[in-house]
């Protein structure tokens, strides 16, 4: 049974790209999931696999620049494996939040599936909307 939660170490996909791709690439890692989905156009899908892997390389900007979900404060560690590195570009800000809007947009695996159902919808909305203000305070 794989983990599904709103959180993004309740997500597998998530678990993955932070273990993998993210502590072997560092900030490239967290670079290219953010522009993979922030350039995605409006009209492709954005899968399942891409908004996880942007939505966790966004919360990896919002900790490395101070901002870290709550409900996430016992892996910090793990989100600021690489957060020196990080926090030397700027750039990341903006580019996180435009990916995270993507990601939490129609047209996204992520977002289809999270708001099939009321209760879940809700969850994942006030999730979202909680990075959002998190990283739209580091600008």
């Amino acid at each position: 049974m794989g983990a599904w939660g709103t959180g993004i170490f309740q997500d597998d996909s998530s678990i993955d790209w932070i273990e993998d791709a993210y502590a072997s690439g560092g900030v490239e890692a967290v670079r290219s999931a953010l522009e993979e989905a922030a350039d995605a156009s409006a009209g492709d899908y954005l899968d399942y696999d891409q908004g996880a892997a942007a939505r966790a390389a966004a919360e990896v900007v919002a900790a490395a620049f101070d901002a870290p979900p709550e409900a996430e404060a016992d892996a910090l560690d793990t989100l600021l494996e690489h957060g020196d590195s990080v926090t030397e570009d700027e750039e990341l800000i903006p580019l996180a939040l435009r990916a995270i809007r993507r990601v939490a947009s129609e047209n996204s695996e992520l977002h289809e599936l999270w708001t099939e159902e009321e209760n879940t919808a809700k969850e994942w909305a006030g999730a979202m909307e909680g990075l959002e203000t998190r990283l739209r305070g580091l600008q």
